[in-house]
């Protein structure tokens, strides 16, 4: 999924009233070293209409999300809007322009706001949920890459082609865990979604660690290297399936 997962994984945590542990102050990461893959092409600025929806326990619950994606002084800033009747999640991801690594995220919904910048391998700030705001402070022993509402931009800027794989740190503002992600292209795909028909790369990523909530596909339309439909599991079990689709 999109790393709009982040924003759907709360909505199936309050519709399935699931209760979300913080996680202490500090958590020292005990991961390998990754170097961020290496994009070889700039996100596309506009915004991209899906029309998305949870499958909860044979329910059916629908979503309207909205990504925006700009260059503000010499950043990539991408904005994620997820709408549900009157639950709406804000999440922003400031990226730097050449390598598409994470600088900052800030995150807004009835349930939660997160602060944080990244500098280096470091990643600091705050985390607010229940009314207490605790501090992060995260030594993730590498860059993150592909995180966040960035997701879908960044990995359909990388060299995809038959046989691609790649491997990066994405981090969970939940659990406040960094985790390895791998990707790997699973060949060419024709899809049709309401945006139209599209001829795409279909990315898996998965993580390697086998938490929840980490694998996701992808179809990657190979002209405009826009995402156009996507579906992940969400929770443990994968009690929760979400899908989007392209509308514009």
């Amino acid at each position: 999924m999109v790393n709009s997962r982040d924003s759907l994984c709360r909505i199936a945590v309050a519709i399935a009233s699931i209760s979300v542990a913080f996680a202490g102050a500090f958590i020292d990461v005990s991961a390998q070293t990754l170097a961020p893959p290496k994009p070889v092409a700039a996100p596309t600025p506009g915004t991209s209409i899906y029309k998305a929806r949870l499958e909860i326990d044979g329910r059916q619950v629908p979503l309207d999300l909205a990504r925006t994606v700009k260059l503000v002084k010499g950043t990539w800033v991408i904005t994620e809007v997820t709408t549900m009747s009157n639950y709406v999640a804000i999440d922003s991801t400031f990226l730097d322009r050449k390598t598409l690594v994470p600088l900052r995220r800030v995150m807004r919904d009835p349930t939660l706001s997160l602060e944080m910048r990244f500098i280096g391998n470091m990643a600091s700030g705050t985390i607010t949920a229940r009314g207490q705001t605790r501090p992060i402070y995260i030594d993730m022993h590498g860059a993150l890459f592909a995180d966040g509402p960035a997701a879908q931009d960044a990995i359909a800027a990388l060299p995809l082609g038959r046989g691609y794989n790649a491997a990066f740190q994405n981090f969970d503002p939940q659990t406040q865990d960094v985790s390895e992600i791998q990707l790997r292209v699973l060949g060419s795909e024709i899809v049709t979604v309401p945006a139209g028909r599209f001829n795409t790369w279909k990315v898996l990523t998965t993580s390697a660690t086998g938490g929840p909530g980490q694998t996701a596909a992808y179809w990657i339309d190979k002209k405009s290297r826009r995402v156009v439909k996507f579906a992940t599991t969400l929770l443990e079990q994968d009690d929760v399936v979400a899908t989007a689709e392209l509308t514009k």
